[in-house]
């Protein structure tokens, strides 16, 4: 079968991750706050030649490490000082943990899970929205999700459980890339997961025993060479920003920004226990149909010791992986549905096995649940509810997305059409299922998954967008209004120091945006929409209102600054720009 062919599932897999995450990619403006300053901090780079010390209008930044910015640096020498340009590398990236994914699936289930889990990683919403931000998230799912592959390939093998030195070598280069992308988690979380993996593998086998286990355990990892490796390739980077910055980004950086976040809520970021899997739900749709199913087989395959050997590693490799990026951020203080997005290719993995499984009709859980049904009945049932769950969420689409664009986004209400998607995909899933063609379901699955990321990325999030940041805002403005120096009330709005391109200065009320008009004709101005009726009668003569966008998905905002004469009057009764 083609699946059985490596060249063309990866083939296969590039066309599904590229169709998901391409579209739109350049038209969508950045979205507030995590993009335009991650972009901004990139051009400081470029413009200042220094690619130590990262600044963020014309401070010091320490919130993240410099690779997302090293590899933006080339996207926008490529392909220009844009969203385009600043995204791509994610996108690069991206395609890469699909094909990851697809390798680790293929090594430990066999090329038609190993197919399945590709699919899954490239054309769940998350990857749409992730793989295509211009974030870290991405660099450090590559990094990690290769340093797992490498772990993987090392221990395939029934008698294999001691890695070899070129495999502690691999991961730790990616362990020390990961360090270089976000931080210490990119090699403690990674670490964790291997040293539970071996725990569970050693267990099972035969090779150890008695005061020894231990032992075998922490020495089949290598643990030296890892963290030689990595040391290696981050520490030159972190001792130079420590001399450069008098020590200010390493203490900054581990015990606000890693310590701090996992300690308490920071930014308003929180959540309960069930953060996550709501989160998860969202995120791996639309396979998260089966996101209950899939526990489940995996639970009754460990407990009536159904696993083959494949079947084994798989569970245990993928299910650590999962619980050590999950129950960490569980716990955490500050929560983000970005932190969980390195367990994805684990989920993926045991997802496709569910699958697999499923279509082979080699499931046994469902009469468990249901105990007076035939067993394919009962496997039927479970995927039938899934059908119904997918159309379901069509339905609420269909209904919510007009509603939400009426109050946040209007003109957008016919977005709801969206919800058509599922509807028909559901039903065509169901019949196919019905007709004993079951893979020809998942199939359908697969293909609607695609259309529906790609319409997510490419024109959904390019409406949405218009709606929020200051992009829309500038775009109102000529070139030559644009020039001149830029201030704000409050914090600088990170999309106004990306576009601008320029240091925007921080006011702290109104006297002071004032006085900033009063002694520069040349200086801009940018106010939140319900402070324009405290400041007009304020302005000096010559200014006025250069544009505004009213309340939306998120504030409304306006630009002040010098008019020409004979248009001197507010627009705050005018039409938005848009």
């Amino acid at each position: 079968m083609i699946f059985r062919s490596p060249f063309i599932a990866i083939l296969i897999i590039i066309i599904s991750a590229t169709t998901t995450l391409l579209p739109g990619l350049g038209s969508a403006p950045l979205w507030d706050e995590d993009e335009p300053k991650n972009a901004a901090c990139t051009l400081a780079m470029l413009d200042s030649g220094d690619w130590i010390v990262p600044t963020y209008n014309g401070a010091l930044r320490v919130e993240k490490p410099p690779l997302v910015n090293w590899i933006q640096i080339v996207g926008v020498s490529l392909f220009g000082r844009n969203e385009f340009g600043v995204r791509i590398g994610s996108v690069c990236l991206t395609i890469g943990t699909c094909l990851l994914t697809w390798w680790i699936g293929r090594l430990l289930a066999g090329p038609f899970a190993g197919l399945l889990s590709g699919l899954v990683m490239s054309t769940c919403i998350w990857t749409a929205v992730g793989g295509r931000a211009a974030t870290p998230d991405a660099a450090l799912v590559f990094c990690t999700t290769m340093a797992g592959a490498f772990y993987v390939h090392a221990i395939q093998r029934d008698s294999v459980l001691q890695i070899t030195r070129l495999h502690a070598v691999g991961i730790g280069l990616a362990c020390g890339f990961a360090v270089l992308a976000k931080g210490p988690v990119g090699i403690v979380l990674p670490m964790a997961a291997f040293l539970l993996t071996a725990c569970v593998l050693h267990n099972k086998s035969i090779f150890t025993c008695g005061k020894s286990w231990i032992y075998h355990v922490v020495t089949s990892l290598r643990p030296l060479t890892i963290f030689a490796v990595a040391t290696a390739v981050a520490l030159p980077w972190y001792v130079l920003v420590g001399v450069r910055t008098n020590g200010q980004w390493i203490r900054d950086f581990l015990l606000i920004h890693n310590a701090g976040r996992f300690l308490a809520p920071m930014e308003g970021h929180s959540g309960s226990f069930l953060y996550y899997p709501m989160i998860l739900a969202i995120g791996l749709f639309p396979w998260s149909i089966i996101l209950l199913a899939v526990p489940a087989h995996t639970v009754f395959l460990w407990q009536t010791k159904r696993l083959s050997s494949s079947h084994f590693r798989t569970v245990a490799f993928s299910g650590v992986w999962f619980l050590v990026w999950i129950g960490t951020f569980a716990i955490a203080g500050t929560k983000l549905p970005g932190y969980i997005w390195p367990a994805y290719p684990a989920l993926s993995i045991v997802t496709a096995l569910y699958l697999a499984d499923w279509i082979r009709g080699r499931t046994g859980w469902e009469t468990m649940l249901f105990w007076n049904m035939p067993s394919d009945k009962a496997r039927a049932l479970v995927m039938n509810i899934g059908w119904f769950t997918l159309s379901a969420v069509g339905i609420c689409l269909a209904i919510g997305i007009p509603l939400l664009s009426q109050k946040f986004a209007p003109g957008n209400e016919w977005l709801g059409i969206l919800g058509l998607l599922p509807v028909i995909a559901a039903a065509t899933a169901f019949l196919l299922q019905r007709q004993g063609r079951v893979g020809l379901a998942i199939s359908a699955l697969t293909a609607f998954s695609i259309l529906f990321v790609a319409t997510l990325g490419g024109l959904v999030s390019v409406r949405l967008a218009q709606h929020q940041g200051t992009s829309t805002l500038l775009a109102a403005l000529s070139p030559s209004a644009r020039e001149g120096n830029w201030a704000s009330i409050k914090t600088p709005r990170p999309s106004l120091v990306f576009y601008t391109q320029k240091t925007v200065k921080k006011l702290n009320n109104i006297s002071a945006g004032i006085e900033h008009l009063r002694t520069d004709p040349a200086a801009k101005l940018l106010i939140e929409a319900d402070e324009v009726p405290a400041i007009l009668p304020h302005l000096p003569a010559g200014f006025g209102i250069l544009c505004e966008k009213p309340s939306s998905i998120d504030m409304g905002l306006a630009i002040i600054g010098r008019i020409h004469l004979g248009n001197t009057h507010s627009l705050a009764q005018s039409p938005p720009p848009y």
